[in-house]
């Protein structure tokens, strides 16, 4: 069984959620549930309707914080056991790299830096 996008809906993989750990091995937690969480991530795009002209499967999307569904499961052949789905809003999507972004950090809300320090 196959899930499909219609007109012009855009449905992702792995979004970027939960604890990371950079190239030097240090350990960032998630922020989800924090003020700091309320921020954009980023998406691989697993299937696109008709409608969606920009954008291909396998490409990774950055989308504005909340432009996205909660996450679901289904049947699918392409998809492991268990792995969630999230349709985005293609207003909401601001990047595409045809690359994983690696050792991005969502910083959240950056008024948290004291402008001198910087």
């Amino acid at each position: 069984m196959k899930i499909r996008a219609y007109k012009d809906n855009i449905l992702c993989i792995n979004g970027d959620f939960g604890d990371k750990v950079t190239e030097s091995g240090l350990l960032i937690k998630s922020t989800i549930g924090k003020d700091e969480g309320i921020a954009p991530r980023w998406f691989q795009v697993f299937e696109i309707g008709p409608d969606v002209d920009w954008l291909e499967p396998g490409q990774w999307v950055y989308v504005e914080y909340g432009r996205w569904t909660e996450g679901f499961t289904c049947k699918d052949d392409r998809l492991e056991d268990g792995q969630k789905i999230w349709k985005v809003d293609p207003n909401g999507c601001m990047l595409i790299s045809d690359e994983e972004p690696s050792n991005q950090l969502n910083i959240g809300n950056l008024t948290s830096i004291k402008p001198d320090a910087v």
